[in-house]
């Protein structure tokens, strides 16, 4: 018997369009243990150095970590690998959310793509069912709207999807996989999904996982809770107020944005602006906040509430993930409620929440230096905000 892996992957060649439920090597989850480790042991057995991120044998891995689907403290990590368009080599991205506990309760620890589809399709794990679905109607879908259609066409509103946006489909450099309550969006891994003609992966999993020593393993989750609670509790003084806490840094938690705002650079990462923060932004930062925000949120079997919904006026809900809060905000030198509204376009596109603010910024630095031209941006906006859209 496992212990809090299943032993299976899945293997789906999507050139040829076969699924294979392969049993894996024990020995291998102790030499390298989780999900991180295991998907570079086989990143460095199957894929050749002379690799590029968009030739048929490069592969896209999606891990689940070890504890993944256990009652362990907010262990619910996807780790997704391959070779990343922006570096060539090998990278890796992980998203929060309830995808790979899924994936584990399907009774699966790993899904390895290789090759390419020769139509837009879709993965529907759902226990022993697997299967690749057309996809066509769903080209040029945001994430978010992909992940909707899906649980209606399957009819399985618990299914947990991890979709591409048109950034993804069009191999954008840093194009995200998003995934309901997280995304995987560094290294450009959203372009080699889209490379591969795979829109999305949607699983629903109503399996058990196996724990050796259920007892003591509990008796060790309550102790970790016991910490939580009293960290939580007990913020370390002389900190700023997002990071006084344990986990991810809780910007969707605290209104005091002065560490962030005065710190950190705006713009194409130039100019820092010291006594940014005062009373008058403070207030009409929270007004923006607690406008949009509808709820504050965690990943799977996590009590820290990092991440929060927000719903933009006008525009369907979305989450909102820690630094992202000001990424486009700080990037264009704008307000808040600029901030939240884009990054719900983003979020649909699929890009990453820290490049892509930066890459628009640096195009219109290059703009205003004379560098780039009208004719390189035709019909752009005059207003500052609304450049960042048309960019986008």
């Amino acid at each position: 018997m496992r212990y809090a892996e299943t032993g299976f992957n899945l293997e789906i060649d999507l050139s040829r369009g076969s699924i294979e439920r392969v049993a894996t090597d024990p020995r291998e989850t102790e030499l390298y243990l989780g999900g991180l480790g295991t998907n570079a042991k086989i990143m460095w057995d199957r894929v050749p150095p002379e690799t590029k991120p968009f030739d048929p044998e490069n592969l896209l891995i999606f891990g689940s970590g070890l504890l993944c689907g256990t009652p362990a403290t907010g262990c619910n990590r996807t780790i997704v690998t391959t070779i990343s368009p922006q570096t060539l080599l090998m990278a890796f991205s992980m998203m929060g959310g309830f995808w790979a506990p899924e994936l584990k309760y399907a009774g699966y620890d790993k899904v390895i793509f290789r090759g390419k589809s020769p139509e837009l399709v879709y993965l529907w794990i759902n226990n022993d069912k697997v299967e690749l679905r057309d996809a066509s109607h769903l080209k040029g879908k945001g994430a978010g709207e992909t992940a909707e259609l899906i649980k209606k066409e399957l009819k399985e509103p618990k299914a947990q999807v991890a979709a591409i946006g048109l950034a993804g489909e069009n191999r954008v450099y840093f194009a995200s996989i998003e995934q309901g309550r997280s995304s995987a969006s560094r290294g450009g891994i959203g372009a080699v999904m889209g490379d591969k003609n795979l829109k999305a992966i949607a699983v629903r999993g109503t399996r058990d996982i196996n724990i050796a020593r259920p007892d003591e393993f509990m008796d060790l989750c309550k102790e970790v809770l016991e910490y939580i609670k009293f960290r939580n509790d007990n913020p370390i003084p002389g900190v700023m107020p997002i990071l006084a806490g344990l986990g991810s840094p809780q910007e969707m938690k605290v209104h005091d944005e002065k560490w962030h705002t005065e710190n950190f650079m705006w713009g194409n990462s130039r100019p820092r602006i010291k006594d940014f923060w005062n009373e008058k932004i403070a207030a009409e930062w929270m007004e923006t906040l607690d406008k949009m925000r509808r709820r504050l949120i965690s990943c799977y079997n996590c009590p820290m509430t990092c991440g929060a919904t927000i719903q933009p006026p006008g525009l369907p809900t979305y989450m909102m993930k820690c630094f992202t809060k000001l990424t486009y905000t700080m990037a264009a030198m704008s307000d808040l409620e600029f901030g939240l509204g884009i990054a719900q376009s983003a979020t649909e596109y699929g890009v990453d929440g820290f490049s892509a603010p930066q890459v628009m910024a640096f195009a219109l630095e290059l703009y205003d230096a004379g560098i780039l031209t009208d004719k390189d941006f035709p019909g752009m906006p005059a207003d500052n905000n609304g450049r960042f859209y048309w960019l986008l």
